[in-house]
């Protein structure tokens, strides 16, 4: 099994001379939740739904007995496989236990999440096509990725892959912040503003970003929550 977070990988070191210019080519819906216990903050999970294109690459090669649906036994394949290739990323994850302008320090997640896997049909996240490979040049795919590429729209219309990660914060904290994102922006991960946890809000980072075209940054999605 090859994750997306492989394939993307070596497609970034393809397309290096040219990824500056590129749009993203996977993009997630991020929804961020709390876990609190005795008034303060113990964990943080991040739900993602792949684009359905990505998804499409990706479902046929974890369901293996093509059912539809992820059994225990593909998941733990796909946490196995997938799980030290993001963490070579730090999850594309920071948390921040303090505050964003000085009054704390943005960390990795020390340690691996509690992983499951999920398959959304129909979709519930969607978004207009946009140019993958905007920015590649014309660069064609290598005839030995091709296979990566799926058949062909579904019949029964677009469905998501989906992720849910849940992170142990360094300590019970009353303020937390979560920020995800990649660098390069090849993966394009967004919150959900819509599904934003009580006590939460969304907002650009100050700081973190993605600049695929010169002079038009893309700030990365920040959600701060604190309890009383």
């Amino acid at each position: 099994m090859r994750t997306l977070f492989a394939l993307a990988a070596g497609l970034c070191w393809m397309l290096l001379p040219t990824l500056a210019a590129a749009h993203p080519h996977i993009w997630i819906q991020q929804v961020v939740r709390v876990v609190a216990k005795d008034g303060k903050y113990t964990h943080v999970e991040v739900e993602w739904k792949f684009d359905p294109f990505s998804s499409e690459v990706e479902i046929p090669l974890i369901d293996e007995d093509k059912d539809g649906k992820f059994s225990v036994r593909e998941i733990k394949a796909l946490e196995s496989d997938m799980m030290p290739e993001l963490k070579n990323y730090g999850y594309m994850t920071w948390l921040n236990i303090g505050g964003l302008n000085g009054g704390g320090k943005d960390v990795r997640p020390a340690k691996p999440p509690v992983f499951t896997a999920r398959i959304d049909d129909p979709a519930t996240f969607t978004l207009p096509d946009w140019d993958r490979s905007a920015g590649d040049n014309g660069m064609p795919m290598p005839q030995n990725k091709q296979a990566s590429q799926p058949p062909g729209p579904r019949p029964k219309g677009p469905r998501n892959l989906v992720y849910v990660m849940r992170f142990e914060l360094p300590q019970p904290t009353k303020t937390v912040h979560v920020t995800t994102f990649d660098p390069d922006d090849f993966i394009r991960v967004e919150v959900d503003k819509n599904h934003v946890p009580a006590g939460c809000m969304l907002a650009k980072h100050p700081t973190y970003k993605a600049e695929f075209v010169r002079g038009y940054p893309v700030f990365a999605d920040t959600v701060t929550c604190q309890l009383p």
